[in-house]
């Protein structure tokens, strides 16, 4: 069953050319330079169990020659670029948003106009009628300053109104990787921008400081903790004495009694039980106005999945390449954001110094990834999402075989801290202009120092660039890899631990 679309997601690539294409003046100002322009966006649904998004994937620019006719105050598209979207949409798959532009409108309230009301009402339920579900039917209307947006509800037969347009990325080093504009129908039935939260004691001390757009972000926000070892103990706990409104804590482990020496909240008591257990109950004990939810499963598992990608952020919390590897992936696929964090301890040998630190960075289209940054090793991913057989079978040839990495509190509770603080700064650079923090950020806890690290997006990474798996979403869901059966030799090279 069709149901409620929150809101349409674009990475910054997409919205920053579809603004190119319907704002610019070309050329031949004089003669066309403010008529309308014209697209189509191929999008692919992200339906979770609390709410169905619209997720951007390719831009078709409509032309002069894919138009039947083009004014200040009108537009209209052939049928050959139509008959063509259409095409693309029932063999591979795709949803269809419409954008125009009106490029005289320079208000904070862009909505549709009569003509192009009547325009729906006669389309909307024609394509529903030609194409079945998954398929979703959008448009939307782009003004120099503001943006109106809808799409046709098949259950009520009805014009629904979308709540917003989120912008996933970057388009600058000094722009967020998070934005939201709300559709100008949405905002008119909402409350007016001048309410602000009722008096909040508990988090009256913090206020001051991240100030009351923020604080409502926070308590608007779905935060997803993918990990709940040593970092992700501290950011759970750290993100509910902050006020985020839901937190997904996903991670299919058991507590152990070598776990004691950094979870925090857990106790002797608690051993052989599931971490996300502890920490949903600790969580509801300290702050009880925090939803949330435990997910008992590894990432790839289709619940864990479903919750997921559900979220606002992806907070990476793990020390597996393969859980780094899915993790990056559901954050490309589904156009969320991932805030990853990291800490790493190498012991001192006669010929290697002995190194302590880690570091938080941000994933999103037009920033990179980890795939492109190098921060995946291949092959220890391939190991980690390989099947249980085939990684028996690995280990009895000496692969997988390494001893746990050494592992210390406070070196945690530092990384976390930083992780939290740039999901705060996320949260904040969406709710209004605030400073914006490098994507990559290294602590060195032998010097005590932190310092920024250039990232570039790479737009031939196979992952985040042009022809990458942006914005694929349901379409290409993401699946445990390495499902054949075990092979008749090693499958995995040993890796160098230096």
């Amino acid at each position: 069953m069709t149901r409620e679309v929150d809101d349409i997601v674009l990475s910054s690539v997409l919205w920053s050319q579809l603004r190119e294409h319907l704002l610019s003046a070309n050329a031949e100002r004089g003669r066309s330079g403010c008529n309308e322009q014209m697209a189509f966006i191929l999008a692919a649904p992200n339906a979770s169990g609390s709410r169905t998004r619209l997720v951007g994937h390719e831009l078709l620019h409509a032309q002069r020659t894919d138009l039947d006719h083009q004014s200040p105050s009108a537009i209209g598209p052939n049928g050959q670029f139509v008959a063509t979207a259409l095409t693309r949409c029932r063999q591979e798959g795709w949803s269809l948003i419409e954008v125009h532009s009106h490029p005289f409108d320079f208000t904070p309230g862009t909505t549709f106009s009569s003509i192009d009301w009547s325009n729906d009402r006669v389309k909307m339920p024609k394509l529903a009628s030609m194409l079945p579900e998954p398929f979703y039917h959008a448009t939307m209307v782009v003004g120099q300053n503001s943006l109106d947006a809808h799409y046709y509800q098949r259950v009520s037969k009805a014009i629904r109104s979308v709540k917003q347009v989120t912008i996933v990325g970057s388009e600058s080093d000094n722009s967020p990787v998070l934005r939201y504009f709300p559709s100008s129908s949405s905002a008119a039935a909402s409350l007016p921008p001048h309410v602000t939260l009722p008096s909040d004691v508990r988090h009256s001390r913090q206020l001051p400081l991240l100030g009351v757009a923020t604080q409502e972000a926070l308590s608007k926000a779905r935060v997803a903790v993918v990990g709940l070892g040593g970092l992700g103990s501290f950011v759970a706990l750290e993100l509910a004495y902050l006020g985020v409104g839901h937190l997904t804590l996903i991670d299919p482990d058991r507590i152990e009694l070598s776990n004691l020496n950094r979870l925090i909240g857990a106790g002797p008591d608690d051993v052989g039980r599931h971490k996300v257990d502890v920490f949903r109950q600790v969580i509801e004990r300290l702050a009880p106005g925090v939803a949330v939810t435990a997910v008992a499963a590894p990432l790839l598992d289709c619940i864990a999945l479903n919750h997921a990608k559900a979220a606002d952020l992806l907070l990476g919390c793990v020390d597996t390449h393969g859980a780094r590897l899915s993790l990056n992936h559901l954050s490309i696929r589904y156009l969320i954001p991932l805030i990853d964090a990291g800490t790493g301890a190498r012991l001192g040998t006669d010929s290697l110094d002995a190194r302590l630190g880690g570091q938080v960075q941000v994933v999103a289209p037009g920033v990179g990834c980890l795939e492109c940054r190098g921060f995946i090793h291949a092959q220890r991913a391939a190991y980690d999402l390989a099947p249980p057989e085939i990684q028996e079978y690995e280990r009895a040839r000496g692969y997988g075989t390494e001893e746990d990495r050494p592992s210390v509190i406070f070196l945690n509770g530092v990384v976390a801290s930083m992780q939290v603080a740039e999901t705060a700064r996320t949260l904040a650079a969406a709710s209004g202009p605030t400073d914006v923090a490098p994507k990559l950020v290294v602590y060195d806890a032998k010097t005590q120092r932190t310092f920024p690290a250039t990232v570039s997006y790479s737009p031939e990474c196979a992952t985040c660039g042009t022809h990458g798996v942006v914005g694929l979403a349901d379409l290409a869901p993401l699946q445990a890899a390495f499902q054949a059966a075990p092979t008749a030799g090693p499958a995995f090279a040993r890796a160098s631990l230096s």
